[in-house]
């Protein structure tokens, strides 16, 4: 019987695998963090505008949150939205690309855990 933290150390193995085929989008593990946290409030339809994401104090300095935001924007991986007329705040969205590599984690999750594919 396979315990429950050896599927984790399977899970884990297999997303280590994807960020490596990914190593070229994926620049460093602060970048990973916060795409995570701009993917993960945009499934709960609560998007991270630009403030909110600079302010991810247990990520990093504001300054070093700037500059992940600029990596994930120039590697293809997030977007800015504006939302109606309002063009002062700006919206993080994971774009197509992220989420294409985040569901290839989710379905790895899946197999490793033994879950059907939504």
């Amino acid at each position: 019987m396979t315990s429950n933290r050896t599927k984790f150390f399977a899970l884990l193995e297999t997303i280590h695998q994807i960020e490596n085929e990914h190593q070229h989008l994926l620049p460093d593990l602060d970048a990973r963090v916060l795409l995570m946290r701009v993917a993960m409030a945009n499934d709960k339809s609560q998007p991270l505008n630009v403030t909110q994401a600079m302010s991810l104090k247990n990520i990093g300095s504001p300054a070093m949150l700037h500059r992940k935001i600029n990596d994930l924007l120039n590697h293809g991986l997030i977007e800015l939205v504006f939302e109606g007329s309002n063009r002062r705040t700006k919206y993080l969205l994971p774009t197509k690309k992220a989420l294409d590599m985040l569901d290839t984690m989710a379905n790895a999750s899946a197999k490793v855990y033994g879950v059907a594919k939504a």
